[in-house]
Order: C-alpha cells, then sequence, then structure tokens
C-alpha cells in the first residue's frame, strides 16, 4: 500500500523510502527528501509534542533547514536520522515558544487523514491515534524521541543511539519501558471501552 499524503490522497508510484546512500555518496535532491519523507516528517513533529495547530509550520521549517543543509549531508547516517535530528531542534523550538507564551497545552488533535475503507476502520484509527499520542503526552523529550524512532520508524537501535547521543543499552531499556507503557495505556482503554 503506498503511504498517504497529508491531504488524504495516496501517492502514486510512491514506494518505501529509497533515499539512501549506496557505494559513492550521492547527496539526493531536495525533491526526493520532500516527497519519501513528508509524512514521516508530519507524524514525528506531531508525537514530539508540536501542537497540531503548528505542525504546518514546523514541518515547513525541517524542510527549509534541509534545502539549506542538504549539501553538507554526509551520508554517515541514513537520510531519515539526519532529518529526525533536524526535526528534533525544530519540535524542541516549537515547544519552547509555546510555553514562552504560556498557553495552555491543547490535544494534538487530529492527524493527517487516514484512507480506511470504512467508518469503523476510521473511528479504531483515530481511537488508536489518540492513545498514541495520549502516551507520548506522557513523555519526556528523549522518551518520545526513542518512542518515534525506534518503536514507529523502527530504526535499529545503534542508529537510535547515535542520534539520540545515548548508550544502545539504555535504548533498549528504554524500548522495553515504552511497550510495557503503552501496553498498560491500551489495557486500561479496552476495560474502560469494552
Amino acid at each position: 500500500m503506498a503511504p498517504s499524503r497529508r491531504d488524504g490522497g495516496v501517492r502514486e508510484g510512491a514506494a518505501e523510502p529509497s533515499v539512501g546512500l549506496p557505494g559513492a555518496l550521492q547527496r539526493p535532491s531536495f525533491e526526493a527528501v520532500y516527497e519519501e519523507q513528508f509524512d514521516f516528517v508530519w507524524r514525528s513533529l506531531l508525537l514530539l509534542g508540536v501542537a497540531s495547530s503548528a505542525v504546518e509550520d514546523a514541518a515547513q521549517e525541517v524542510f527549509s533547514v534541509v534545502s539549506r543543509q542538504l549539501g553538507q549531508f554526509e551520508g554517515r547516517a541514513s537520510i531519515r536520522t539526519w532529518l529526525f535530528a533536524i526535526l528534533q531542534r525544530v519540535a524542541a523550538n516549537q515547544r519552547r515558544t509555546r510555553r514562552r507564551k504560556q498557553q495552555q497545552l491543547e490535544p494534538l488533535g487530529d492527524g493527517p487523514a487516514c484512507m480506511l475503507p470504512t467508518p469503523q476502520a476510521r473511528l479504531e484509527a483515530a481511537e488508536s491515534i489518540d492513545i498514541v499520542q495520549r502516551f507520548c503526552a506522557t513523555l519526556d523529550a528523549e522518551r518520545r524521541a526513542v518512542f518515534v524512532l525506534a518503536l514507529l520508524e523502527e530504526l535499529p537501535a545503534p542508529e537510535v543511539s547515535q542520534v539520540l547521543g545515548i548508550p544502545v543499552n539504555t535504548v533498549y531499556s528504554r524500548v522495553r519501558y515504552l511497550r510495557e507503557g503503552l501496553r498498560r495505556m491500551l489495557d486500561g482503554e479496552e476495560s474502560i471501552g469494552g
């Protein structure tokens, strides 16, 4: 199934991200990075605590940085880990700005529209997204980053360790902690609703 776009459409011919750097260093084009990584950036910004009302501006800021710094990308990490380091800083800046304005926290809100076949499937997906977002809201910034990179994006622990600057064993223990916490939250939701 092709990945969905923020506007609910599906990119024709889109596949898993192919912006890699095999062999000799080949810098991907900005257009390729944008097209292949947009959904990843949007999703990650939401889960890193950027308000739904600010996520569009934050995504624009991320890709603005990417356009300026893509020429300096050396390929020592995957494009996603490089991009995550950028979007993590942008998300932190957004959260700091928001705190300075002393606004009350608002729910992360609706994520990108899903292309699911039935209303029941859409409802279940929305409930799942809400649970994951509420779970992420209980985490500190570093644990949110581990959650996004290791559990959602399924990056290997050594890459997560490199991006976040923490030991690999710490990544493994935090992944176990996050899985258990999310499982407890899901079990609590099932007992309330069902």
